[in-house]
């Protein structure tokens, strides 16, 4: 595999830095310690026992950063659509030109107004998407304004505002809390011990893994210009680009290393926004993409470029697990 990362150097050691402990993560604890202190009081402050109109489930982490929420959203989403529920989907419009203002996502929305993960759940499912960074501002809207029922919220278990019926937190399978500090000095929102209050925990894992959880099942490739589908088998054995501008492409580049593709990587900050440019090489390499980049790049009709769609495999462990929540929650 060859690298390479548009990122920062030094947001790209800062990033590194998050699963190890150098001397700047050891400077940044003091200010970690204040930030547990201001989360603890604003918890406090913020939670409340309220009784949901409609009921909500909390998709989130403790880290920052890609655990594959977006894709676990979309799973649930189309189960419980295809038991005939109504639901609906918060999604906190990170990195939007406005992430205040309240956006139901349609055929028209952009990336840029209400976010990739957005336009990604819209498309994937038959759900109501509401994007906005208020969080029970969205959930008071959507209970209001649509027949529901069930609120899926993409992330926001710190969000407190926003009551919740149940709480889903996904794990990486791999340095699951990162280097284990708290926000700045490491990844995690919360302190490590602070899963042991969180129920029902999701392992994103390997295939092989034991682990209770999900995996991602790569199997075809998508060209992004007339839709046509080729066997992943196609491309292993071979070079290619992957070009993707996720949170965390490690679990990514890790999977389709399996698949013995050889890479040559370009990575770009979570969320940037790629253009044309970005997928233009000096040689006749494939060029890959995630299906949340793609949703960035689909007007620009890339030859010789496809788009790895968004699958993952649930265990059965975990789907006898939420009946068994879903089943008092919405007499699944």
């Amino acid at each position: 595999m060859f690298n390479k990362s548009k990122l920062p150097i030094l947001k790209k050691f800062y990033l590194y830095s998050l699963d190890n402990i150098y001397i700047l993560n050891i400077i940044l604890t003091p200010l970690s310690l204040i930030y547990i202190v201001i989360n603890f009081f604003k918890k406090i402050l913020q939670t409340k026992r309220r009784i949901n109109t409609v009921p909500v489930i909390v998709i989130g982490n403790l880290t920052v950063g890609g655990t594959g929420k977006t894709s676990l959203v979309i799973w649930l989403c189309n189960y419980l659509n295809a038991r005939s529920y109504n639901v609906a989907v918060i999604s906190g419009g990170y990195k939007t030109t406005d992430p205040r203002k309240l956006e139901i996502v349609d055929d028209k929305s952009s990336p840029s107004e209400v976010g990739d993960e957005a336009i990604l759940i819209s498309k994937k499912t038959n759900c109501v998407v509401c994007k906005c960074k208020d969080r029970k501002k969205a959930y008071e809207y959507l209970a209001k304004n649509y027949s529901l029922d069930v609120i899926i919220s993409d992330d926001g278990l710190t969000h407190y505002k926003l009551n919740r019926n149940l709480n889903i937190v996904i794990v990486k399978e791999s340095k699951p809390f990162g280097n284990g500090l708290v926000l700045p000095a490491g990844p995690l929102r919360e302190p490590p011990s602070a899963i042991k209050y969180y129920e029902n925990i999701v392992f994103n894992k390997s295939k092989k893994s034991d682990l209770k959880g999900f995996y991602y099942d790569i199997t075809k490739a998508i060209s992004s210009v007339n839709s046509t589908e080729i066997d992943i088998s196609d491309i292993s054995g071979t070079t290619a680009h992957l070009v993707t501008a996720i949170a965390n492409p490690d679990l990514l580049i890790k999977n389709l290393e399996r698949l013995n593709i050889d890479l040559v990587t370009h990575i770009y900050p979570d969320h940037y926004l790629l253009n044309e440019e970005d997928f233009i090489f000096n040689d006749d390499y494939k060029v890959l993409m995630t299906e949340k980049d793609f949703v960035k790049c689909e007007k620009f009709k890339l030859k010789n470029t496809y788009y790895l769609p968004t699958k993952i495999i649930v265990d059965n462990d975990i789907k006898i697990m939420l009946n068994d929540k879903l089943l008092d929650l919405l007499k699944v």
